[in-house]
């Protein structure tokens, strides 16, 4: 914080200059008596303006900045009093200097402590930026005191030096007042240890005011030589001293109330770091000022002079402050050793420790692995590899913080399910490592316990959410000399082929496995296909037929990607849709789908060849700069009408706001385009999302649509399912929306959705993805989502048809029934 403006010291400057220039002409010009008169009482007027000045300046500052002003203008007080009490007896007794002092007079020699501290206590910065510690806490407290004793050390050996050579003699040839003699030193050397203390500072610190601690020193300085002429002029025996010299004390006092008008700034103005020589002298500064104190005593005593009682009791003074001053830089060097071991273990520890989880980070796993292929004893080792499915959905849709929490839980699942001695690391972003050493009896049991074990649902953003892995496990053999990096490669082989198999599973490495490729080169390819630059593979849509339940007839299409490639053969909608999204091309692949399926439809023909299409589209993404915002365009340009596309909306579970989503799906259902809901049933966030969104069809979550013999909890389980099915069906009706049954795969299930009051179904049931030119035309009946095929509670009988076959069912185009779309 700044105390002050800018403008005030410039205006104070001015203002104090003529003030000191108009008491240096009266006490030129006044006779002795009068000018001695004016300067005294011009001395006590500026004194009592800065202490007024400090409080002032005290009471608007923060921190370090008021704890000085209030310690100096402690200190400045009892200086002002004296000064008073000296204009005082200086007209009562007609003379500038005062022959006694008295007690009260003499006790502020006993405030030096409280300038000191208010000295030291002025704000600076270390020399070197990054050691923010010194000066702060408990090291701040003792680098203060050791400052303090380094001064006592200085200007004790100074006034010794100054004893010895020249006011010892002058004392011995004359006779001097003790009192005097001792107030007067004992001033002078306070002002000398505030000097010092300042040219420590400016010295060993940056402080954040230059300027201020300048003037602040320069007022103790110009007190110091005022103090100084005082303590000649009672050693000369000198009845009065010349007026003149009351301009110094009126100049030391106005420069004390500029430096505390002073703006100062919140951290020092950088500077270039200290050498070994600025540490080697404010280390040895005490002992060269003793050292040459004990010289001078030291050759008086070989020239055949006596020492005495004022040097030699100084001297032993002296030597009981260094003394205290070694014992507290010993245990201040015995600080820093700690602080430096402790730092070391410390960086130890990050450089091989991962931060957020504690586990070891890769450059410690590779140390472990290859200490146990070198130290191997003959008995086998396993090494796993885990990677979390669907982590990057859980950071995009519920934020990296939930995402962190999850890497933190799983992190500790893995290193309580293991022993003390096996090796856990984290070997970045949702990959982790285990080095399975010699003991365990199965390893895959223990990998199959693992994945048990992270696969618990746990807390995440005040809801329980399951949680998924998959795991690639290595065998270790000794008698065959296996190579740390091929055992590497091995296991995240296998890992990728346990996510290539159905996510949460487990794989042993085998040298079968199908892809000899790492799930990042997968991920790369799939890059260069949506970009068209891998002439190896073929990135297509296919299509899924959407049946009338009723009828048997197509009633829309659902586009769906498919990549084909030599080494991975063909991967199907779920495995490539994972892919991008582990790769952060969900957007990308999206804009495929959908410029190809709006391909695909104005390449069929005539409107009654073809049938709308689903395209599945992610709620947890910003739509707005995406191909979605612009799909109404694109069916324009292709001369399609807005209705040829349905976009499916999913991702909804846990996506924290699908209000955000909404001015662009709005914008959208305004121009024609309709909106599909996925996965109603599965998760609580998709009916809310029925508030939001402007929705005419929802799709069923599978959970909703399994039906079947069950006996005891699962026949419960399917019973609870159906009373929810009933609930979301009633909602729907009222709600005048049409309702898609998903992952249908035989006729009993259809039949007993379409009795429920399901119009439309997907799934295995109604045939494999394929080309768009090998689905009949559909029939041209009303569209999906208009008022004629919404759902409603069926008759007592179902239309045979629905019993028919999937292989027998009849063409779809070949006629009208209720409910089809075009």
């Amino acid at each position: 914080m700044t105390t002050g403006s800018r403008s005030a010291p410039r205006y104070v400057a001015s203002v104090g200059l003529a003030y000191l220039v108009v008491v240096a002409v009266c006490t030129i010009v006044l006779p002795s008596r009068p000018g001695a008169a004016v300067g005294s009482c011009a001395t006590a007027a500026v004194s009592l303006a800065t202490v007024v000045c400090l409080a002032w300046t005290a009471r608007r500052a923060r921190g370090p900045d008021r704890r000085w002003r209030l310690l100096i203008e402690l200190a400045m007080v009892p200086l002002a009093v004296a000064l008073v009490w000296h204009v005082g007896w200086a007209f009562g007794h007609g003379s500038a200097l005062a022959t006694r002092m008295s007690g009260s007079a003499q006790a502020f020699l006993l405030i030096v402590a409280l300038a000191l501290a208010g000295v030291l206590t002025f704000p600076t910065d270390p020399l070197d930026a990054a050691d923010r510690r010194v000066g702060a806490g408990r090291a701040g407290h003792r680098w203060y005191a050791i400052t303090t004793l380094d001064c006592v050390v200085v200007v004790g050996s100074v006034v010794l030096l100054v004893w010895s050579i020249l006011l010892e003699p002058m004392v011995r040839a004359r006779h001097v007042d003790t009192v005097w003699l001792l107030s007067a030193v004992g001033s002078a050397a306070s002002f000398l240890i505030l000097v010092a203390g300042i040219l420590l500072l400016a010295t060993f610190r940056r402080p954040r005011s230059g300027l201020a601690l300048a003037l602040l020193g320069a007022g103790l300085s110009a007190m110091l030589s005022y103090t100084a002429v005082y303590l000649i002029a009672i050693v000369e025996r000198v009845r009065g001293i010349s007026p003149i010299l009351e301009v110094l004390a009126v100049a030391g006092w106005l420069s004390i109330l500029l430096a505390c008008l002073v703006p100062m700034p919140s951290s020092a103005a950088p500077t270039r770091r200290r050498g070994p020589r600025t540490l080697w002298v404010q280390a040895a500064l005490p002992y060269l000022a003793l050292g040459v104190v004990g010289g001078l005593s030291v050759s008086q005593l070989i020239a055949g002079g006596a020492v005495g009682h004022v040097e030699t009791f100084g001297l032993l003074g002296l030597l009981l402050v260094v003394l205290v001053r070694q014992m507290m830089m010993l245990g201040e060097n015995t600080r820093l050793l700690v602080s430096v071991r402790a730092s070391r273990q410390e960086l130890h520890h990050q450089a091989f420790h991962d931060p957020l989880t504690g586990l070891a980070n890769r450059a410690l796993f590779a140390d472990q692995l290859a200490h146990a292929l070198a130290f191997r004893d003959g008995r086998p080792f396993a090494l796993v590899f885990c990677d979390l499915d669907d982590f990057k959905r859980v950071n995009d849709t519920l934020g990296h913080a939930v995402g962190d929490e999850l890497l933190r839980i799983t992190a500790g699942r893995l290193r309580d399910t293991v022993r003390s001695g096996d090796t856990v690391a984290r070997l970045g972003g949702d990959e982790f490592a285990l080095l399975l050493e010699g003991g365990h009896d199965d390893p895959e049991t223990v990998c199959r316990r693992l994945a048990a074990t992270i696969r618990a649902p746990c807390l995440l953003a005040g809801r329980s959410r399951p949680v998924g892995a998959s795991l690639g496990l290595v065998l270790a053999d000794p008698a065959r000399h296996p190579v740390a990096d091929s055992l590497l490669r091995d296991a995240d082989l296998a890992m990728y082929a346990a996510k290539r198999q159905g996510k949460g599973g487990l794989v042993v490495y085998h040298p079968d496995l199908s892809t000899p490729e790492s799930a990042p080169q997968i991920r790369a390819h799939l890059d260069q296909a949506l970009r068209g630059d891998d002439p190896d593979s073929v990135l297509d849509v296919r299509y899924r037929p959407v049946v009338d339940l009723r009828t048997w007839r197509t009633a829309a299409l659902e586009a769906t990607p498919c990549w084909s490639r030599p080494r991975t053969g063909e991967l199907v909608s779920e495995q490539v849709h994972r892919l991008a999204d582990e790769a952060g091309l969900t957007m990308p692949l999206l804009d495929l789908v959908l410029r190809q399926a709006c391909q695909d439809l104005a390449a069929r023909g005539p409107r009654r060849y073809w049938a709308p299409t689903f395209v599945t589209i992610p709620m947890n993404r910003d739509l707005e700069q995406t191909s979605v915002a612009g799909i109404a365009d694109l069916l324009v340009d292709l001369d399609l009408p807005p209705r040829a596309i349905i976009l499916t909306l999913t991702g909804t579970c846990g996506f924290p706001d699908p209000a955000g989503a909404a001015p662009v799906l709005r914008h959208l259902a305004a121009r024609g385009v309709r909106l599909a809901l996925d996965g109603v049933g599965g998760d609580t966030s998709t009916l809310a999302a029925w508030h939001v969104l402007p929705v005419q069809i929802i799709r069923l979550d599978r959970c909703l649509t399994r039906v079947g013999d069950a006996s005891g909890r699962e026949r419960v389980g399917h019973e609870r399912a159906d009373l929810v099915r009933d609930a979301v069906l009633a909602a729907a009706a009222r709600l005048d929306l049409t309702v898609i049954a998903t992952s249908l795969d035989n006729p009993a299930q259809a039949r007993e959705l379409a009795a429920a009051g399901c119009q439309l179904g997907s799934g295995s049931l109604y045939g494999s993805p394929c080309p768009m030119d090998q689905i009949p035309g559909a029939m041209p009946p009303a569209d999906v989502g208009d008022p004629g095929t919404r759902t409603r509670r069926p008759s007592a009988s179902t239309p045979a048809s629905t019993s028919a076959p999937a292989h027998k069912r009849q063409p779809a185009g070949t006629g009208r029934g209720g409910g089809g779309p075009t």
